[in-house]
């Protein structure tokens, strides 16, 4: 099979050494579905540079927390922060 074409169509993987987007709006409004939390938690965590890291996380697990379980933001905050703090 040749290299790039399996369910990719040919096209090629986007450069991931690119700046990340920055978030919509939207993104950054706390959603109302827990599937959407992890989306929500990285838009929140690139939106704000990256000396200010940290209050941002706690502000985000405050906030997440008045409408999730704590178990369920804490798990979805894990995954998030595992890939999160290694981008910079």
């Amino acid at each position: 099979m040749p290299v790039g074409e399996y369910k990719s169509a040919g096209v090629p993987v986007p450069d991931l050494d690119s700046p990340a987007p920055a978030p919509t709006p939207e993104a950054l409004e706390l959603p109302e579905r827990l599937e959407d939390l992890e989306g929500w938690l990285v838009a929140m965590l690139r939106s704000v540079p990256q000396e200010r890291m940290f209050g941002a996380v706690a502000r985000a697990e405050r906030e997440a927390g008045t409408r999730f379980a704590s178990r369920e933001v804490v798990k979805a905050m894990r995954k998030v922060l595992s890939r999160e703090l290694t981008r910079a």
